[in-house]
């Protein structure tokens, strides 16, 4: 293994934290609340993701976190393996004593000044968002780490992306405007049907209009019916056939008288 230069620490200066995978300590979801996880990321350049030294002692350090201001601490002060590593508002407990040892390679295992046990990756994990504890010096890979001056990231831009999103919503009003368009056909299939309901109107108009002629007819000829009586007038006698009745044959006058 090529070995690099061990890392002089200064006080005025913020360093990362390396494991051996290439993940960074960090304060997790960036809280900055006391209690907050510590838990390994890939580095962003985020002020969470840096750490300051305060000397407290010869080779002892407080590890002081950027973002927050808070220190690596251990769990209620714990010193057994498996206890895990939070940050806590600064205080003058030993469970927020370090000490840096070097490995001889520019790497330093990071000891608790309390219970002498070194920082550790929980269960070897190597993804993102692995917790922090303390464990008994077994000098495996997930114990050592590399202390370095925190480096700036470029980032791209992602403002350029934003224009686009923009324009997407302008392209799909244009369907909606097609919707009008399609009520045309169903009132020119409509129209059809309202003629043919017209030239059926007629045809029964006409058969109502044919039905009351006949009954009319029928009417005026009982009026005429009627008249006929009004005849029975006729059998008046004119003045000179009334005169002769009134004459009445004279006896034949007896021969010989």
């Amino acid at each position: 293994m090529k070995k690099t230069a061990q890392t002089v620490i200064s006080a005025d200066k913020y360093y990362t934290i390396t494991a051996a995978n290439g993940k960074v300590v960090e304060v997790a979801d960036y809280n900055t609340e006391n209690g907050a996880a510590i838990q390994l990321w890939d580095y962003a350049g985020e002020e969470w993701q840096q750490w300051s030294f305060v000397r407290a002692g010869d080779g002892v350090y407080r590890i002081c976190n950027r973002f927050t201001g808070k220190m690596l601490d251990l769990i209620a002060g714990g010193v057994v393996d498996g206890t895990w590593v939070h940050q806590w508002e600064g205080a003058s407990g030993s469970s927020q004593l370090w000490v840096l040892e070097s490995t001889g390679d520019g790497r330093v295992k990071i000891r608790s000044n309390l219970s002498g046990k070194c920082l550790d990756v929980v269960g070897m994990n190597q993804e993102n968002g692995a917790r922090l504890q303390i464990w008994q010096d077994v000098g495996g890979e997930n114990q050592t780490w590399t202390v370095a001056e925190a480096k700036a990231v470029k980032k791209k831009a992602p403002v350029k992306a934003e224009p686009v999103k923009e324009e997407a919503p302008k392209a799909a009003k244009k369907p909606a405007a097609k919707k009008p368009a399609a009520k045309k056909p169903a009132a020119r299939k409509a129209a059809p049907a309202k003629a043919e309901a017209a030239k059926a109107a007629p045809a029964k108009k006409t058969e109502a209009a044919a039905k009351p002629e006949p009954a009319k007819k029928a009417k005026a000829a009982k009026p005429a019916a009627k008249d006929k009586p009004a005849a029975k007038a006729e059998p008046v006698k004119t003045e000179a056939a009334k005169a002769e009745p009134a004459k009445k044959a004279e006896p034949a006058k007896k021969a010989g008288k």
